[in-house]
């Protein structure tokens, strides 16, 4: 599917996006790892909105991030544990964002007389194993409608996620949906990639054809999965005594799309590496990364080691790759801000990259 390259560049095709598409979907905001204990909150923007995820007596709840009174921010930080208390006059909210502590009431007679009126805007919140999503306004389809399939798939993930091994954030000066459609395609692997991701796909996965599949289901959480190279299995397997058992094992690679701004990738499911793709403005894009090691059973003092130097390899390698696509999102955004000519996806080779344009269209933020 071809794409005008004005809609990359447009700022009031990027508010309506913030509109019209993240305004009305579950995002995914963040892992319930970082919110375990009453008063843990993260921070994030979503739809270009403020907003807090904070556990309030063991469950999740989600607000705008504004104080009912004068207007505040009422958490600062990107994350936390602190009360739901704004820190300008000290007023404290009650887990469905009720004004319940207010110094000096009675000179607030109006609010003393029908709190709930005064309420926090509240968002809904729902998680799929460890994933926390959020939606700014209230739709038809609950969470697990929404994500089909790759509501399972979060969920086998869940199961294996262990220690956060890296956090990483890559700040690139392109268009999000650039930076994503570069994501979901190895067509540039050969070139960008060529002294880095090339040699280890030819090593560790199959070119076999037929190998190498994609899933682009009618949700637009598409995915491609490719086994891994039959050899490289077989040296891999002298290690599998000592590196012992993990919760989500499968024998090729994975990238999933969760529409519109989340990949969880993963080779054989011993790490998982989470990437949140964020717009701040028509041209910059925010990427946040997090990877994973996976809870490793009957593992040996050496399997450890052997664990420890690919986990290593893993981040080091990672940040390589962040470096050389940013480059290639940005002559991409460059360009796109001069050419007149629609962008032409290769068939098959790019399908995904068609995948994601009719799913985007399907939102209809050109209108």
């Amino acid at each position: 599917m071809t794409n005008a390259p004005h809609i990359y560049c447009d700022p009031a095709i990027f508010a309506r996006e913030q509109a019209e598409l993240f305004a009305q979907q579950w995002l995914y905001a963040g892992l319930t790892h970082e919110l375990t204990a009453h008063n843990d909150f993260v921070r994030v923007n979503l739809a270009g909105r403020d907003v807090i995820i904070q556990n309030l007596h063991g469950d999740l709840h989600a607000f705008i991030n504004v104080c009912s009174h004068r207007h505040s921010i009422i958490h600062d930080t990107p994350c936390g544990n602190r009360p739901l208390t704004c820190p300008y006059h000290g007023w404290h909210y009650n887990e469905e964002g009720t004004p319940v502590g207010i110094p000096c009431k009675k000179a607030f007679p109006a609010v003393t007389a029908n709190p709930q009126a005064f309420n926090l805007q509240k968002l809904e919140v729902a998680k799929a194993g460890d994933f926390v999503f959020v939606r700014m306004n209230p739709g038809e389809s609950d969470l697990p409608a929404f994500l089909g399939d790759a509501y399972d798939f979060l969920t086998k993930v869940s199961a294996g996620l262990d220690q956060c091994i890296d956090i990483h954030e890559s700040h690139i000066q392109a268009n999000w949906k650039i930076v994503i459609e570069n994501s979901l395609e190895g067509y540039h692997v050969p070139l960008v990639h060529r002294a880095s991701l090339a040699k280890a796909t030819e090593i560790q996965f199959s070119q076999e054809a037929g190998d190498s599949l994609e899933y682009m289901p009618p949700t637009g959480h598409s995915s491609v999965n490719n086994k891994a190279n039959k050899k490289w299995l077989e040296r891999w397997s002298r290690y599998q005594k000592d590196i012992g058992q993990w919760p989500f094992m499968f024998e090729h690679y994975v990238h999933r799309l969760v529409f519109p701004n989340l990949t969880v990738t993963s080779f054989l499911g011993y790490s998982f590496h989470i990437q949140h793709f964020r717009p701040n403005s028509v041209d910059s894009t925010t990427v946040y990364s997090k990877i994973f090691s996976a809870k490793f059973d009957g593992q040996t003092p050496r399997g450890k080691i052997i664990m420890q130097s690919i986990m290593k390899e893993n981040i080091h390698f990672t940040h390589l790759i962040f470096q050389e696509d940013k480059l290639a999102c940005e002559r991409t955004q460059q360009g796109s801000a001069q050419a007149s000519r629609p962008s032409i996806p290769g068939e098959i080779i790019e399908q995904r990259v068609s995948d994601f344009r009719k799913t985007y269209a399907r939102f209809q933020p050109l209108k």
